[in-house]
């Protein structure tokens, strides 16, 4: 099975519109049947925490909220993976996550980044 991994590292709140197409892209992968898997890196992290108002910004082009995106991969089978170190960074424990996602190492993120049929994409 094809495999996409989609890291986050630069997206942000501060461009909706650039920030959903992320979580357009693993949705309709993970519509084709691809296993696909969002690795948050950085500030990125923030994304998946329960109380994050940013999400309720509306993106333009549809006009509906970030959080619809971030749910709707979600709910399609995207799992969500965050970096441990910038979970530690930031002061984030987990249970100011959401539920379902994974929180992995460095290591763990380039094993599963490298391997020969996974393609990677960076937002």
């Amino acid at each position: 099975m094809k495999k996409l991994i989609i890291q986050l590292w630069q997206t942000n709140f501060k461009s909706i519109e650039l920030a959903a197409t992320p979580f357009l892209i693993a949705t309709t992968a993970a519509a084709m049947d691809i296993d696909v898997e969002i690795h948050a890196t950085g500030f990125c992290v923030s994304f998946f925490m329960k109380e994050q108002p940013h999400l309720d910004q509306l993106v333009a082009s549809s006009n509906r909220p970030l959080r619809e995106y971030v749910n709707e991969a979600i709910s399609c089978g995207v799992k969500v993976c965050l970096c441990s170190m910038a979970l530690r960074d930031r002061d984030i424990t987990p249970p100011l996550l959401r539920e379902g996602v994974e929180i992995i190492g460095l290591v763990t993120m380039l094993d599963r980044s490298t391997d020969p049929e996974t393609t990677v994409l960076i937002y």
